[in-house]
């Protein structure tokens, strides 16, 4: 069970991503901004730098293909960019590992290079007409600020989770050689 805990929890908050979007929909609010909550996006980066790369990759790829299914009108999109990012950011070492303030800044950075990654194939592709300036301001914008905000708070706890897991599975390793 405690193997799939990553994944499960991934999986809720997956759901509750596209719940969590209705609300903050524009039509329902009344507003013109979009938030778009990258939840599930920033755990995987923060699994990639304190699990390690393969973990990320392969969660990022998994839930990459969801996105792809059940959000997106180009499939393969988010499968490829946010498999190649977290890919990129899964960097495991002690130094990122050490400092919060610098996992959560990947962790940003990524979503914001998955905004514009995304923004930009859809473009390219004709299969939106939003300016540039429009998506900066109605949508990535607000969608930063937000995701800012949930990874400040959550950024501690993960640590702490990651860092009990692994401690876990070093406990495991050695009962088991």
């Amino acid at each position: 069970m405690r193997r799939y805990l990553l994944f499960i929890v991934l999986f809720i908050l997956f759901i509750a991503e596209g719940t969590i979007y209705q609300v903050f929909a524009p039509d329902f609010r009344g507003s013109d901004y979009l938030f778009i909550p990258r939840w599930v996006f920033m755990i995987i980066i923060f699994a990639g730098i304190y699990r390690g790369r393969a973990i990320g990759t392969l969660h990022a790829v998994i839930f990459g293909v969801l996105y792809d299914i059940i959000f997106s009108s180009v499939l393969g999109i988010y499968t490829f960019a946010m498999g190649l990012i977290a890919y990129l950011f899964s960097i495991a070492h002690p130094f990122f590992q050490r400092n919060l303030v610098v996992s959560i800044s990947m962790s940003i950075i990524a979503v914001m290079i998955l905004e514009y990654f995304v923004y930009g194939f859809m473009l390219l592709l004709g299969y939106t007409t939003v300016l540039h300036e429009e998506f900066l301001y109605i949508r990535f914008i607000p969608t930063v600020i937000m995701n800012l905000v949930v990874i400040a708070v959550l950024a501690y706890p993960l640590r702490k989770w990651f860092y009990y897991v692994n401690q876990r599975a070093e406990e495991q390793d050695k009962f088991h050689s």
